[in-house]
């Protein structure tokens, strides 16, 4: 019961406290979803910024890219490819709100684990805003070892 009071806690902080830096900066939101096969350690996933303006920075869409692949995970329903959040918990950006908010911010260490591979953006008017996409490769396996370093996230040898 103490268990999961304390979970409901931590859940409601992280939706009301602007810890999330990426959805609260400038309004944007984002998609993410499987782009293909990698090289083992990186993901290949297609970013798309949702926005009310034409353009967005590539460092914006990187750190989205890190973003998802930490926190929300993805899919591609064609390759049947499924990838759960690196972090684990959608919680761990609120226990660790501190370090994430150093890490996405603005020129921060989370655009180094990305490489822009397709060069051009594609942009798509829908209503108002405009939808701006781009295909990544975000590399897993040092983003997962800097994070298991930094004790933001949980090693593979820990927890038995």
């Amino acid at each position: 019961m103490l268990k999961r009071l304390f979970y409901a806690t931590i859940a409601i902080f992280s939706l009301l406290l602007p810890s999330n830096a990426i959805a609260a900066e400038k309004g944007l939101s984002y998609e993410i979803e499987g782009a293909g096969t990698a090289t083992q350690g990186s993901y290949l996933v297609k970013v798309t910024v949702i926005s009310k303006k034409s353009s967005v920075n590539n460092e914006y869409i990187a750190r989205c890219a890190v973003h998802g692949v930490l926190f929300r995970g993805f899919s591609n329903q064609e390759t049947r490819q499924t990838q759960k959040p690196l972090a684990g918990s959608p919680m761990a950006e609120a226990q660790h709100a501190q370090f994430f908010s150093e890490f996405f911010k603005e020129n921060g260490p989370a655009v180094a684990y990305v490489t822009t591979i397709d060069s051009g953006l594609q942009v798509v008017r829908v209503n108002k805003e405009y939808r701006i996409s781009t295909i990544v490769v975000v590399n897993k396996s040092q983003l997962q070892k800097d994070l298991e370093k930094a004790g933001v996230i949980k090693g593979l040898n820990s927890g038995f």
